[in-house]
């Protein structure tokens, strides 16, 4: 890094920190079942009755097991539910794209269809 600040380094403790916490934890599959990658989105159209903000949330699931997930309020107002809902799905798809990459950089070839619901 050229200008390595204090936050970088008390951010790199707490990761070392979960992860020596938790070297013994993992994710269970069943055998002989398809890891299948899915992301469920979903939005809550003008759900804030302050600034009528919508409310977005995704979770994504391999093999029947949660993986990544996310909830929170769009920082600009939907006029449509369908913007709010197609906002969502873009995200939701974004995080598919930011799994393939993760399995690429590991070297696994998966050739299975990610689907978002």
């Amino acid at each position: 890094m050229h200008n390595p600040k204090e936050v970088y380094l008390q951010v790199a403790n707490q990761v070392l920190k979960y992860l020596t916490g938790s070297s013994r934890k993992g994710i269970l599959f069943k055998q002989g079942s398809r890891l299948v990658f899915k992301t469920y989105t979903d939005a809550h159209y003008a759900g804030s009755v302050v600034d009528r903000r919508s409310t977005i949330g995704y979770c994504t699931l391999l093999g029947g097991n949660l993986v990544t997930w996310r909830s929170k309020k769009q920082s600009l107002v939907a006029r449509f539910s369908a913007e709010a809902e197609f906002r969502v799905m873009t995200q939701g798809v974004c995080e598919l794209l930011w799994l393939n990459t993760i399995l690429e950089d590991l070297k696994i070839k998966w050739d299975e269809p990610m689907r978002l619901y």
